[in-house]
């Protein structure tokens, strides 16, 4: 489905790693014409962007769709289970453990290759025994405090190995493809060094840079390592913007249709005992919503101008009050309308679970099989139900009335 309005259609992906396979349940409801947002016709974007986790399954859509159109959204699903998915000896498509003794300990390790095993351990022991080298040195000669250089002694990203990942995208993507579609893509990262927003389009996808710019979108920071793309090392897009609506607004969509895997903060149950982990994961998601909800207000104020502007012209009253109430609101987003290249009215609607995924802060990384498959079939179920009063999606004003049809947050 094009817009029969002939408007631009964006489809923007969210972070939230494992959490992810919520999105492809999502998206088989959309391409498959379920979806009551839809209308029940499929969905056919013309721009696709994605962060994080998100960033890959919008890759992955834009190199298949000149070949299998909204058909690529089963073969998405298909990697999700067959590729990233955890196998019989707890091996996934997303990242793996250094020296997991659980690899090493099952019979299944050995097949078909023996050495396989040995060679692994033994990348690993010489990756270590150089990240050690390099934080003596530093432990020995930097100029900072005690207490700071033992702070860095230990690096949790040292004990994962992303290549696994690496991987995947080598495999599922076809980055000719994507350079060769008419569909536009963007992915979002963070320039760790500078601090800002890095968006990759379809020219910069080559097989090298392609790779690099998805790793780098997806490089949780204290998780997984920085990426380095040319001489700029990058993270994961989620950082400063977990959701890029605005980035769909600027490419010119004025449909748009986001997903995103964080429920609103106040369903997410507070853990009984406080942790490091439980309080950066509500932190960060705390961040996160703030981030979409300000995108969505400024959706909603410009749809809110168009509609009282047009009632100007028309020559219908306007009450003072609402005057006032437009100004008021437009002077708290002065400082973000540089997003926006032209004003005209959004149509946003949002998809995203009402309660916590499963896992909490862990469950990002939870690539059971079981556990993706869950997430595929709620991500399917809400989509299908998708009620925009309920989700607060964004609508512009209705031809017939020119009231606004905006239903609340």
């Amino acid at each position: 489905m094009t817009d029969p309005q002939g408007r631009k259609v964006a489809l923007v992906l969210s972070g939230g790693g494992a959490n992810g396979a919520y999105a492809v349940g999502v998206l088989k409801a959309l391409f498959s014409g379920k979806s009551i947002a839809t209308k029940n016709q499929l969905l056919d974007p013309d721009i696709l962007l994605g962060t994080s986790i998100g960033s890959f399954n919008a890759a992955f859509l834009v190199s298949q769709w000149d070949e299998y159109g909204a058909a690529a959204v089963t073969n998405l699903e298909q990697t999700w289970l067959e590729t990233l998915a955890a196998d019989a000896i707890g091996q996934n498509g997303g990242y793996r453990f250094r020296f997991d003794p659980s690899y090493y300990l099952h019979p299944r390790s050995y097949i078909p290759n023996p050495l396989r095993p040995m060679v692994q351990l033994a990348e690993d022991g010489a990756f270590l025994a150089w990240d050690i080298v390099q934080r003596t040195v530093n432990l020995v000669t930097s100029q900072e405090t005690i207490r700071e250089r033992l702070a860095e002694v230990f690096n949790f990203p040292t004990f994962i190995s992303v290549e696994p990942w690496a991987d995947t995208i080598r495999k599922s993507i076809n980055f000719e493809a994507i350079r060769r579609t008419s569909k536009q893509l963007s992915v979002v990262a963070t320039n760790w060094t500078t601090g800002k927003l890095k968006t990759f389009h379809n020219h910069d996808m080559s097989d090298r840079l392609g790779l690099q710019a998805i790793l780098a979108s997806s490089a949780i920071p204290g998780v997984f390592p920085s990426v380095y793309v040319g001489a700029e090392s990058y993270v994961d897009g989620g950082v400063l913007m977990n959701t890029p609506l605005s980035e769909a607004v600027q490419l010119g969509a004025e449909v748009i249709h986001v997903i995103y895997m964080d429920p609103d903060v106040a369903s997410i149950p507070q853990s009984a005992l406080a942790s490091s982990v439980a309080t950066s994961y509500r932190l960060q998601e705390i961040s996160w919503a703030a981030t979409v909800n300000d995108d969505i207000g400024d959706a909603r104020m410009i749809n809110d101008g168009i509609r009282i502007l047009k009632r100007i012209e028309t020559g219908d009253q306007v009450a003072d009050s609402e005057l006032q109430a437009l100004v008021q609101g437009m002077s708290k987003i002065v400082p973000r309308l540089k997003r926006y290249t032209s004003f005209k009215p959004l149509t946003i609607h949002r998809y995203h679970p009402n309660e916590e995924l499963s896992g909490g802060a862990l469950g990002l990384l939870n690539l059971q099989r079981d556990h993706l498959e869950d997430l595929i079939r709620k991500g399917f179920f809400d989509a299908t139900l998708h009620d925009c009063m309920e989700q607060g999606c964004v609508l512009p004003p209705t031809p017939q009335t020119g009231a606004a049809a905006v239903p609340a947050a």
